[in-house]
């Protein structure tokens, strides 16, 4: 795997805090590059049948003003750091951010993924902690990029055993009694 020089430096970051200037913590500089990367991406958007690799002039004509689903049955899913062209791997760990930077970056990850017509859904009030670890770990996630309506990413198969929220969030208690 080909690795940046901007993954060189976040992975330099990580390893030698001393590096940064601040015992643990990702200078804000790292972060504004990344933002901008995320950003950037969100202002290039990839032609969806290309990035899904769908041929849509094939569709018959009464089917193409219903494109963009057809694309989401029969394109090809792909990681979210391949529809975006940000490797995973450009994401601090959390505990390596400071709160508002977590907060920050957490929001334009947000943005970037409204931009692709991907949304993620959380429990209200779930610490912005937590959902920016859950996204990181989703941005490996295939999905089909269809450049319209939206994909919304859950986070939870509704069994309460293995939710990935805290119990005053889970929302898996309340359907055992269905």
């Amino acid at each position: 795997m080909k690795i940046s020089l901007f993954q060189k430096r976040i992975y330099k970051s990580y390893n030698n805090p001393g590096v940064m200037g601040q015992k643990d913590r990702l200078s804000d500089s790292w972060i504004i590059e990344l933002v901008e990367k995320l950003r950037f991406s969100a202002a290039n958007l990839p032609d969806p049948n290309e990035m899904s690799e769908f041929d849509e002039e094939s569709l018959p004509e009464e089917l193409k003003p219903f494109a963009y689903a057809e694309r989401y049955i029969r394109g090809k899913a792909k990681p979210i750091a391949v529809i975006t062209g940000i490797e995973t791997e450009n994401f601090p760990p959390a505990d390596k951010l400071s709160e508002p930077q977590t907060e920050f970056l957490f929001t334009e990850m947000m943005r970037t993924l409204h931009a692709y017509c991907f949304d993620a859904d959380f429990p209200k009030g779930l610490p912005v902690e937590l959902k920016y670890k859950l996204l990181r770990k989703k941005w490996n996630r295939e999905a089909v990029y269809t450049g319209e309506g939206v994909t919304c990413f859950e986070f939870c198969d509704y069994e309460p055993s293995r939710c990935p929220f805290p119990e005053e969030f889970c929302w898996c208690k309340d359907f055992d009694d269905w």
